[in-house]
C-alpha cells in the first residue's frame, strides 16, 4: 500500500469524522421519537409519531395531521440520520484500524536495518523515496548538447541555460521542490538521441516527464523541425501530455507563466 492509498484513508476518515459530528448535532435537536406510516392500499399515506413509553408499542402512534407535515419530515430525516450514523460509526471504525494495522513505512524500515552486506545481495521490493531519486539523477547523461549555452543565464540550481524562459521553468522547479536534470541524453527505440530542456520527476507518483520548452513557435522552420520532435518523442512514448510537457512562445510573446504553473499542478506535484 503506497503514500498515496494511505492519504486517500486518511481523507476518508476525515470526511466520516465530519460527517458524524453533523449527524449527532442533526439528532440532537431531531423531534422525540420515530416515524410510522400507514400506507392502505388506494389511500393517501398516514403518519404517526411514535415515542416509546409514551405510545402504546401496539398502537401506530400518535397520528400526525397535515399541519404538522414539517414534524414529518423532520422525523424521517431523523430516522435516516440515524441509520446513517451507524454506517459511519462502523465505516471510520473500520479504517481506523486498517490504517493502524498498516504502517507505510514498514517495508522502508525492514531494509534500512539491513547490513551493507546483505543490501548488496537483495534486490528490494520497495526503495525510499530518498534512494529512489538519487538513482533517477544518477541514471541521466547531461552536458552532451554541444550547442553553445550563454554563460550570463544561470538558474538557481547552478546550470548555464539558453533563455531566460528556459531559467524561469528551471528556477519554478527548483522553488517547488521538483527534482530536475538539465539537456539529459534521451535514446529513443530507434537510436536516435534527443536532448529535451529538462526531464523532471513527480516522486510522489515516480513518473518522470521530458520537458520542452519551444520559443520561437512564429518561424516556419523552428516550428516544422519542432513539430517532428513531437511526433518522435510520441514514438518512443513521451506523448505529450504523458511523459512529454511543453511550453510555448513566439518571438514576441513570452509564455504565461501560469500555464507553466498549472503543469506543475497537474503532473508534477
Amino acid at each position: 500500500m503506497n503514500n498515496d492509498v494511505i492519504n486517500e484513508l486518511k481523507k476518508e476518515r476525515e470526511q466520516l469524522l465530519r460527517l458524524k459530528a453533523v449527524l449527532a448535532r442533526n439528532l440532537k435537536i431531531a423531534p422525540e421519537g420515530s416515524l410510522r406510516v400507514n400506507c392502505t392500499s388506494g389511500r393517501k399515506p398516514q403518519f404517526y409519531q411514535f415515542v416509546s413509553g409514551v405510545n402504546d408499542s401496539y398502537s401506530g402512534g400518535t397520528y400526525l395531521t397535515r399541519d404538522k407535515a414539517e414534524t414529518v419530515r423532520k422525523l424521517a430525516q431523523k430516522g435516516y440520520d440515524m441509520k446513517m450514523l451507524k454506517w459511519a460509526e462502523r465505516t471510520e471504525k473500520r479504517l481506523k484500524g486498517l490504517m493502524d494495522c498498516y504502517d507505510h513505512n514498514e517495508p522502508e524500515i525492514i531494509y534500512n536495518n539491513l547490513s551493507s552486506i546483505k543490501k548488496e545481495l537483495i534486490v528490494p521490493y520497495f526503495v525510499s523515496d530518498e534512494e529512489f531519486l538519487k538513482k533517477w539523477l544518477l541514471k541521466w547523461r547531461c552536458d552532451r548538447n554541444k550547442f553553445d549555452k550563454k554563460d550570463d543565464i544561470r538558474t538557481e540550481q547552478g546550470e548555464l541555460v539558453r533563455s531566460k524562459s528556459e531559467k524561469i521553468i528551471a528556477d519554478k522547479l527548483y522553488s517547488e521542490g521538483i527534482p530536475y536534470v538539465y539537456e539529459p541524453e534521451v535514446v529513443l527505440d530507434d537510436g536516435e538521441r534527443l536532448y529535451p530542456d529538462f526531464a523532471a520527476l513527480n516522486l510522489r507518483t515516480r513518473k518522470e516527464y521530458l520537458f520542452e520548452h519551444f520559443g520561437k513557435m512564429d518561424e516556419t522552420g523552428y516550428c516544422k523541425k519542432n513539430i517532428r520532435k513531437i511526433e518522435d518523442y510520441a514514438l518512443g512514448g513521451y506523448i505529450l501530455g504523458d511523459g512529454l510537457l511543453a511550453t510555448f512562445e513566439t518571438n514576441g510573446n513570452m509564455f504565461d507563466t501560469r500555464y507553466l504553473d498549472a503543469l506543475i499542478k497537474k503532473y508534477l506535484k
